[in-house]
């Protein structure tokens, strides 16, 4: 699968792209590109969040090679341009996390390590920063420093817990999965959500058990596209209807909500972030940058997280929603000088 070219997102020059087969024989695509310039400073390897693809880290490639990094990135099993796990191609379906710890590990080997010098970086957004750092003890050996953007440690509080409860007290249409629309929090505290811990990912896990892992979650569906006014994820409206017009152009690489096994996944690897043995074993150095005006992860827990965590720094951008690579320029400026003083390059 070559990578999807639009007039408003173009491919940046220099692309090789290939598949690369994981232990477990899964192909996943993967493209990379050298850096810019007479100074090199290594390699990033840029890793995306749930649902996303190649295409749409297009002007974040170009940011990076104009730093002088080499840039290689990839999609994880299950979207994008990577083989999918179910039937349906539109589900966003995993069953445990070690999933993608293996597609990430697979890639580090044999094209970021094997094609590219260091030092060797990463960057992560949301569920990649979640799979990195819970992977963090083996990765150490493999990466020299990492930025983490809004990484998946917990779900915000809020409009969410109302609608769980409901979703309780009608547990039959839950169990037939019947549409109910479970949105996220619209308010600004963010605070983790107890009732989800308590109740929604225990349900997320009884559903897997008795054979319903691979169906959408309730209320979910195959739709790809969310209006700009409804989306949670920017508040810049022309990246936004970018990367809707390379999905028009390819509707192949996207997926719509996750399935009841992706979400009993992920509640296992959040759960695993708010331990008190993991803080001790992370030793990868790490800057984690949360957005302040997250509904998609919760922005306190992330804080809680780098209190307790001495391996990790952190900073909080103000306003910013929860991709903020594809926030305007005010937040990107912000995030990208932090990038630049946290990761130093050596020349070559």
């Amino acid at each position: 699968m070559n990578l999807t070219d639009h007039p408003d997102n173009p491919v940046p020059p220099d692309a090789k792209v290939g598949f690369v087969t994981t232990q477990d024989g899964r192909k996943l695509r993967y493209a990379h590109w050298p850096a810019l310039g007479s100074v090199r400073k290594g390699t990033v390897t840029v890793l995306q969040g749930r649902a996303e693809f190649i295409e749409k880290y297009f002007e974040v490639i170009s940011d990076l090679r104009s730093r002088g990094f080499a840039v290689i990135t990839f999609d994880w099993r299950g979207q994008g341009g990577s083989d999918r796990g179910t039937r349906n191609p539109k589900k966003g379906h995993v069953f445990s996390f070690a999933a993608y710890r293996e597609d990430l590990r697979t890639v580090l080997k044999k094209v970021s390590l094997a094609e590219y010098p260091g030092p060797h970086f990463a960057l992560a957004h949301s569920t990649g920063g979640a799979i990195l750092l819970s992977d963090s003890a083996r990765l150490r050996t493999m990466l020299d420093r990492v930025v983490v953007i809004a990484p998946l440690f917990a779900l915000p509080a809020g409009e969410f817990e109302r609608k769980v409860t409901r979703v309780f007290g009608t547990i039959r249409r839950v169990l037939t999965l019947g549409r109910y629309q479970v949105p996220y929090s619209k308010r600004r505290s963010g605070r983790p959500s107890k009732i989800i811990e308590a109740l929604a990912f225990p349900l997320a896990r009884f559903l897997g058990l008795i054979g319903l892992g691979r169906s959408f979650v309730p209320g979910g569906s195959g739709e790809v596209f969310v209006p700009f006014e409804e989306n949670r994820q920017t508040s810049d409206p022309v990246r936004f209807k970018r990367f809707g017009e390379v999905l028009k152009a390819n509707p192949d690489l996207g997926i719509g909500a996750p399935t009841i096994g992706w979400v009993r996944a992920a509640s296992k690897c959040m759960a695993r972030f708010r331990q008190r043995d993991f803080g001790p074993s992370m030793k990868l150095p790490c800057l984690v940058v949360a957005a302040g005006a997250d509904r998609i992860v919760s922005t306190p827990a992330i804080e809680e997280f780098c209190s307790r965590v001495k391996a990790t720094g952190y900073l909080e951008i103000t306003g910013a929603a929860h991709e903020i690579l594809m926030e305007r320029d005010e937040y990107r400026d912000q995030l990208f000088a932090a990038f630049d003083t946290f990761i130093p390059g050596k020349d070559s």
